[in-house]
């Protein structure tokens, strides 16, 4: 990331979000080896409206239980520790900002973007047969890659708001405006969050260079494989604003690592991909 954008966060992004205590509870409790599941949904039952957000979320099409839960242990069962943790974390990052001014940006319907892209993003990277922990990354990286739209609009309602009128009135993509108005856009500030957040470094650079993969010297399928093509794949199936133009994939990123084929495969694998 540019220096400027890392004194810019640094110094004038304030007050910035901060980890969900919830989340960092958690983290302390999986750090544990004497840790049970009972202790890990003692832990998120301790935050009522979390509960009841995440057993929403599990219950949802894209985990598939056999039969809906309103027991958080028994969600915790279903998908697994990791995954509650991921979870626990990206909606305690949207609900800081519900009582902010976010300059036009809707918080639900960005969180419905970013559900299905995390969806879909998972759905990929299971399409490619890759391990567990890619799917992981890419499904909590699919979640938060927009984090940096929320930092920017809540710091600078009126600005960010003129960026998405300038968006549709010239018809271009909203990162476009953004980098005229800041000097940078929401991928370098989401990247370098979660960088100052310590979260894996896969995670932070499918956030970072979700627009730009060619940035990564990355000569594979990783979790920024994944949500590079869900956030574009997702956008051009379900337009998020009226007159935005949405991403483009990157086929020279794709050529390099050789999955430039895949595009269209993996647009069918997303079609019926339900959201998180």
């Amino acid at each position: 990331m540019a220096p400027s954008v890392r004194s810019h966060a640094a110094d004038q992004l304030v007050p910035p979000p901060s980890l969900p205590t919830l989340y960092l509870d958690l983290v302390r409790k999986l750090q544990s080896p004497d840790s049970s599941i009972d202790d890990i949904a003692k832990t998120v039952a301790q935050d009522i409206g979390m509960t009841a957000q995440i057993l929403k979320i599990v219950n949802s099409a894209f985990f598939g239980l056999p039969r809906p839960t309103t027991n958080i242990a028994e969600a915790v069962s279903f998908i697994g520790v990791e995954t509650v943790k991921h979870l626990v974390l990206a909606a305690g990052i949207f609900r800081q900002f519900e009582a902010r001014k976010l300059g036009g940006l809707s918080l639900e319907t960005l969180w419905q973007h970013s559900s299905r892209a995390a969806g879909a993003a998972k759905a990929i990277a299971k399409s490619e047969r890759v391990g567990r922990q890619v799917m992981e990354d890419a499904m909590v990286a699919g979640l938060l890659h927009d984090v940096g739209k929320l930092v920017l609009a809540s710091n600078y309602p009126d600005q960010y708001e003129e960026v998405g009128r300038q968006a549709q009135a010239k018809r271009v993509e909203w990162l476009v405006e953004e980098r005229e108005a800041f000097g940078f856009d929401h991928a370098d500030v989401g990247g370098y969050l979660l960088g100052l957040w310590g979260l894996p470094p896969p995670v932070v650079e499918a956030v970072a260079f979700h627009h730009f993969p060619t940035k990564s010297e990355r000569t594979s399928f990783t979790a920024l494989t994944a949500v590079h093509a869900a956030n574009v794949l997702v956008q051009t199936q379900r337009p998020t604003r009226g007159g935005i133009v949405p991403p483009q994939i990157d086929l020279l990123y794709l050529a390099k690592i050789g999955r430039a084929e895949a595009v269209a495969h993996w647009h069918d694998e997303i079609a019926e991909a339900p959201a998180i």
